[in-house]
């Protein structure tokens, strides 16, 4: 793959050119250069306001400049197309991918401003016989920030963000839905990518006030059972399917007969415990239509938390003169075999081969009367002090390809955080140490808040591959809600070769 990226945001004046006149853009950070007889002396925190860059996210892909790089690789304002190249290996599972900037204090607003885009990976119908020759729809949620002056001109009300699906708002307070026109009582695979930069949501379906059930196929890009890690051709049939930032899911879809109410949501998800110092968002809020919120007598979901309440997304409308879809999944190819690694939960990976971890998330509030505008937060190996990211420093973790390791990731802050690794994916073993039958690779898992009393902190446990030779090399994990990240919630892992 080849692809140029030029950045036309806004310049700064401290910008554009060395003194000599050559752009400063490219894969070393431009700390401490000068830049038109100016030195640049930055916070190494973050990177410059002005630059961006692109991860591909889940792509496994070497994390060098100008394939998966995002620690040094500064795309400064005018500057020059930088130019992307990387071929996608043939392990590289089947499904749906993506990419966005991911600038280190700067991701989470270049997101919610909409630079992001979709990525599939051709092939799912080679490892799952029931999506071959279905028709496919990509629908893309995303968030952005609407601001407020009735707590203050830079503290948003919860929930601060409105949505849009493809780029159709579902805007706070009343949510009206977008409208997907689909032909009655037709199976569909359906692509849903949450681009969202901070934003949690939990897809229902609901029609005639029942709720109806979607298949899962695939996770993070990856298919059910793919890799050996369960059973090819696997649908799993739910009523509700949880996407955190920056997830995926591909799943089957039932379009509804003709006449028939069908509307897809989101659940609200309790992501901070309630505090009672602070201010009453609810009695800020404009009373919302009765047709824009879930009828009570199904909500057998959770309520509003203030934050992300349960909200309609789209209005599903079956319709015999509704255009086809795009696009239509092909038969499966017998010439196309895809290399596959051995399953992470096959016995000799356990336990000689196993290294364990245990990390967790902290934020420390470094201003008690502002704590939604002065919180730094940390992600943290055990033993080791909280700091927050510095894009200078040496890699937090070391590893050797080859390897496999077990981590335990806590989180001992009193709101939800998602964990999520660059460059491979994990198996889930354990929440809040109980086994768990969800034999799939995923890249991102979001981890449920401490409630500030219980003697164990929620935690996960996964199993990380680090057996694919293309990923030697440093790249990130962090927390994808952005604003954890940008606020320091990263550190680095340096993959070194079994040689």
């Amino acid at each position: 793959m080849i692809l140029k990226l030029k950045n036309e945001g806004f310049a700064s004046s401290s910008s554009a050119k060395h003194s000599g006149g050559a752009e400063v853009s490219g894969c070393e950070s431009p700390i401490g250069q000068t830049i038109e007889g100016q030195t640049i002396v930055k916070q190494t925190m973050d990177m410059l306001a002005e630059s961006t860059n692109l991860h591909f996210h889940g792509l496994m892909i070497p994390p060098t400049c100008h394939a998966d790089e995002v620690i040094k690789t500064n795309i400064l304002s005018q500057a020059a197309p930088f130019e992307y190249r990387f071929r996608i290996p043939l392990r590289q599972p089947p499904g749906l991918y993506w990419y966005h900037p991911h600038p280190h204090g700067h991701s989470e607003e270049q997101v919610l401003g909409g630079a992001s885009g979709a990525l599939i990976v051709e092939g799912i119908e080679n490892f799952n016989f029931q999506v071959a020759a279905l028709p496919e729809r990509l629908i893309v949620i995303r968030d952005q920030t609407r601001i407020s002056t009735k707590i203050s001109p830079v503290n948003p009300i919860p929930p601060s963000k409105d949505l849009s699906v493809n780029f159709v708002p579902v805007l706070y307070p009343d949510y009206a839905p977008a409208v997907i026109r689909t032909k009655p009582m037709q199976r569909e695979l359906w692509r849903v990518l949450n681009a969202a930069a901070d934003t949690s949501i939990d897809l229902r379906l609901l029609m005639d006030g029942k709720w109806q059930s979607m298949g899962l196929v695939s996770v993070d890009g990856v298919p059910l059972g793919y890799g050996g890690n369960g059973k090819n051709g696997q649908v799993e049939w739910r009523q509700d399917i949880p996407i955190p930032p920056g997830g995926r899911a591909e799943f089957l879809f039932n379009s509804p007969a003709l006449g028939a109410d069908m509307r897809l949501l989101t659940s609200g998800i309790d992501t901070a415990p309630d505090r009672e110092d602070e201010p009453n968002f609810a009695a800020l809020r404009s009373p919302a239509p009765s047709s824009a919120v879930p009828p009570q007598d199904v909500m057998s979901i959770p309520d509003d938390d203030d934050y992300t309440p349960p909200r309609w997304i789209a209005k599903i409308v079956a319709a015999t003169d509704a255009a086809e879809t795009t696009s239509v999944i092909p038969r499966p190819s017998s010439h196309l075999h895809r290399q596959v690694l051995p399953p992470l939960t096959a016995p000799h990976f356990v336990p000689h081969t196993v290294r364990a971890r245990k990390l967790y998330f902290s934020e420390k509030v470094m201003d008690q009367k502002n704590p939604r505008t002065s919180t730094i937060f940390y992600i943290t190996e055990e033993g080791h002090e909280p700091a927050a990211f510095d894009p200078s420093a040496p890699p937090n973790i070391t590893v050797r390809q080859g390897g496999v390791e077990d981590w335990v990731i806590e989180n001992r802050s009193q709101e939800i955080h998602t964990f999520h690794i660059h460059q491979t994916h994990f198996l889930l073993l354990e929440r809040d140490g109980n086994a768990v039958d969800e034999p799939y690779l995923r890249d991102g898992v979001a981890v449920p808040y401490w409630d500030g009393v219980s003697k164990e902190y929620p935690s996960v446990k996964i199993r990380i591959d680090f057996r694919d030779p293309e990923i030697i090399g440093t790249f990130p994990y962090h927390c994808h809600i952005l604003q954890h990240e940008d606020g320091g919630m990263m550190g680095t892992i340096q993959v070194v070769s079994a040689k």
